[in-house]
């Protein structure tokens, strides 16, 4: 089990950008794979965000071609 302290942090694992990060735990994505959310403190399992990204629903939109 590996743990991922901050936004920042899971940002540069995931080579993702912050805001997206952000935007995953507005959405929701990211609300199993959190263990502390305590002030500005954040706690990730970095093998349940995995999980999290690997089984979520795509957005409803036009089907591809």
């Amino acid at each position: 089990m590996t743990h991922i302290k901050g936004n920042s942090a899971l940002a540069k694992e995931l080579m993702v950008s912050r805001a997206t990060i952000q935007r995953w735990r507005n959405s929701g994505i990211l609300k199993p794979a959190t263990i502390i959310d305590y002030g500005s403190t954040i706690v990730y399992d970095l093998n349940k965000v995995y999980n999290c990204l690997q089984y979520t629903k795509a957005k409803a939109g036009r089907p591809a071609r």
